[in-house]
């Protein structure tokens, strides 16, 4: 719901540094192999999986795995299906030995919070509700990630960069995305990919004098929040009903605009201040799209405060 802006080449090629050699050295340890046990079960190497075991031990091939942009990693899905249609099923060889090499002995073992700061975002990119960061059980802070495209179904995609979205709890939990397929069932957006209004937040008013001023005639029954985006999207993250937990923010909002009139904000101006430090002033919120990730809830106020015409 709020965009991931793209990350620099030097930034992926030193994330492919860092993951490189413990996939290269399984990949090539596999490929040298006849049988593999995985969970107690043991899965054959056959000569089709050991030639893609050849391309994927090529760096160069497994940099473009790990490097593939929302759309490539698309188009590598729909190959994926059409060369090996049974690869996606959690009981096939080539299924586990993907998962054994790039989530065992790849994202198992990724620096998850070194990754999370080097985006440099702070709220879920799917809700912009909550921040993406929890405790573990030790007390330590622990980063959501969650796989855009699910590990179990497509684990060779566990660490391809733009696969891995910082998330939150709620959105990468039970009840919400767990681990559906987002590629044929939820075509869900990916946040790497969003316009600024690909998503947008208005107000439904409940009487037609509604956008008159006046302070005492909002209450939660004068208005619903109406949410407009990918329809995948809403309903995989819950984000239509969640937000309507939320009318106490848009109340705030109708309010100021009462009480903070245009004059008001003039006054402001006069006294050196900025339109985006009025904004901050007033609103307690990230005017600019790229700064909507700081805050939980922005991309809500942003939207309705516009729409309003607060500023």
């Amino acid at each position: 719901m709020i965009k991931i802006q793209y990350p620099t080449q030097q930034t992926l090629d030193t994330y492919f540094d860092e993951i490189k050699i413990e996939l290269l050295k399984k990949i090539r340890y596999i490929k040298s192999q006849k049988n593999i046990s995985i969970d107690k079960k043991k899965f054959r190497v056959t000569s089709k999986i050991k030639k893609i075991l050849v391309w994927l031990e090529d760096e160069n091939n497994l940099k473009k795995l790990i490097q593939f942009k929302p759309n490539e990693l698309a188009s590598l899905i729909e190959n994926v299906y059409k060369k090996f249609p049974k690869s996606h099923y959690k009981k096939e060889s080539l299924n586990r030995i993907f998962y054994r090499i790039f989530v065992d002995y790849g994202y198992d073992n990724l620096d998850k919070l070194k990754f999370i700061q080097n985006i440099n975002l702070g709220s879920c990119p799917y809700c912009n509700r909550n921040y993406i960061f929890n405790i573990n059980k030790k007390g330590s802070i622990k980063p959501e990630i969650d796989h855009f495209y699910p590990k179990s179904i497509y684990p060779y995609l566990a660490v391809s960069y733009f696969n891995l979205i910082p998330s939150c709890p709620t959105c990468n939990g039970f009840g919400a995305k767990e681990g559906k397929d987002t590629f044929y069932t939820y075509p869900i957006s990916n946040p790497y990919e969003l316009n600024e209004n690909d998503f947008k937040f208005s107000i439904s008013p409940e009487s037609i004098d509604f956008f008159n001023v006046e302070s005492k005639k909002y209450d939660f029954n004068s208005f619903e929040i109406e949410l407009y985006g990918n329809k995948a999207n809403l309903e995989i993250f819950k984000l239509e009903e969640l937000y309507k937990q939320h009318k106490d923010i848009v109340l705030e909002l109708l309010i100021k605009k009462a009480y903070y009139p245009k004059s008001y904000i003039e006054e402001l101006k006069k006294f050196g201040f900025t339109e985006d430090e009025i904004y901050r002033y007033l609103l307690c919120n990230y005017k600019k799209n790229e700064d909507l990730h700081k805050r939980p809830l922005s991309k809500l106020i942003k939207d309705i405060s516009e729409e309003l015409g607060i500023l």
